[in-house]
């Protein structure tokens, strides 16, 4: 009875632990199947704490974000000039705004903002102040010296202060030709030949300077003498487009007839010499002729130049004064096309305005 009650009690015990095995192996099953969905919850959210970023890192990441922004949409630079926006934000330097308005009226079509195809012109396009200022506070690299400086320092940096500035020996004018960095000048000054050179030696380079200063003089004493002769005509200007009615259309200026020294009188303008499609060239020219109106009967012996106007633009640039002179008479009332002395992009930013402004400079020369 007792080996019975024994075996009886072994079986129970070994049922018992059996099912708690079996429990346990079910609760470990469980919780394996369980783990993944957790896991799964878990992956999909947001690490509890970000790795670390340096200091530089970060300017450097957001210099690189906000260059990309503020950059030009058309030449993806950040200029140091004026930027426009067109109505919808997209931003233009200068440059490339009045390049593309001279664009447009060259091929008589209407300028639109690269991006968004809105038309631009320079009555709803305006001036972005805050992008010119933050672009100036943006870090750039000297050309020089590789040191990085604020692009509103940049221009004095590089001109006045960067010892590794180029620059030219102190006696260039008496001829010689060394130049290197800032840094080297006062070395090169110590080993200079120039200043001990005699003047016997130094003639010819004083000669040919002198003649560049005497050049300079004779224009300034022309004018002068111009301005204290007793028939002088002075008119500001207007030049306005037109277009010929030829096949291939061609972009003209013109002014309204004028009076100037008791006689009648238009101004002419054409780009780049009358050449096929001006749009597609990269440089361009301002050629202008002088038409007499009037009939005469004498010769009219008449000396003019080109100023800038007190009406045009203020952005644009002095026009250096170049002196023609020209005989009408009844058989040549009309002077050839002349170069009028400005630089392309100056050309851009005359096209790019409704009308081009300037003052003419007229002097009758007395006869003999």
């Amino acid at each position: 009875m007792t080996d019975i009650t024994t075996a009886i009690s072994n079986d129970l015990q070994t049922n018992s632990l059996s099912g708690l095995a079996n429990l346990s192996s079910d609760t470990n099953e469980m919780i394996e199947t369980i783990n993944p969905i957790s896991d799964s919850i878990v992956s999909d959210e947001p690490p509890t704490k970000k790795s670390k970023i340096t200091s530089n890192d970060k300017l450097r990441l957001l210099e690189d974000r906000i260059s990309s922004i503020l950059s030009c949409c058309i030449c993806l630079d950040l200029s140091t000039l004026s930027i426009f926006q067109c109505v919808n934000g997209h931003l233009m330097c200068a440059s490339c705004f009045n390049h593309l308005l001279a664009d447009c009226k060259l091929k008589d079509e209407q300028t639109t903002c690269p991006n968004c195809r809105c038309e631009i012109s320079k009555s709803n396009c305006t001036r972005n102040l805050a992008v010119e200022k933050t672009i100036s506070e943006l870090p750039i690299q000297c050309d020089y010296c590789l040191q990085i400086f604020l692009r509103s320092e940049i221009k004095n940096h590089q001109s006045q202060i960067c010892l590794d500035r180029p620059t030219i020996c102190d006696y260039s004018l008496l001829g010689c030709n060394w130049n290197g960095p800032f840094h080297s000048l006062s070395s090169h000054l110590t080993v200079c030949e120039y200043p001990n050179k005699t003047g016997l030696e130094l003639i010819d380079t004083i000669q040919a300077q002198k003649c560049l200063y005497d050049d300079e003089k004779k224009s300034l004493e022309t004018v002068v003498d111009l301005l204290s002769l007793n028939q002088i005509g002075v008119s500001d200007l207007v030049l306005k487009p037109f277009r010929t009615d030829d096949f291939v259309v061609k972009l003209y200026f013109e002014t309204s007839r004028f009076t100037a020294l008791q006689y009648q009188w238009q101004v002419r303008a054409r780009i780049n010499d009358n050449i096929p499609h001006p749009h597609t060239t990269i440089t361009r020219s301002l050629s202008y002729q002088l038409v007499l109106k009037s009939k005469i009967n004498q010769t009219i012996d008449l000396k003019f130049f080109i100023l800038k106007g007190p009406h045009g633009d203020p952005s644009t640039s002095q026009i250096q004064p170049i002196i023609y002179h020209f005989e009408f008479n009844q058989n040549n009332t009309e002077t050839e096309y002349l170069k009028l002395p400005i630089s392309s992009q100056e050309c851009n930013r005359m096209l790019s305005s409704s009308s081009i402004s300037f003052r003419l400079l007229m002097v009758q020369l007395d006869k003999p």
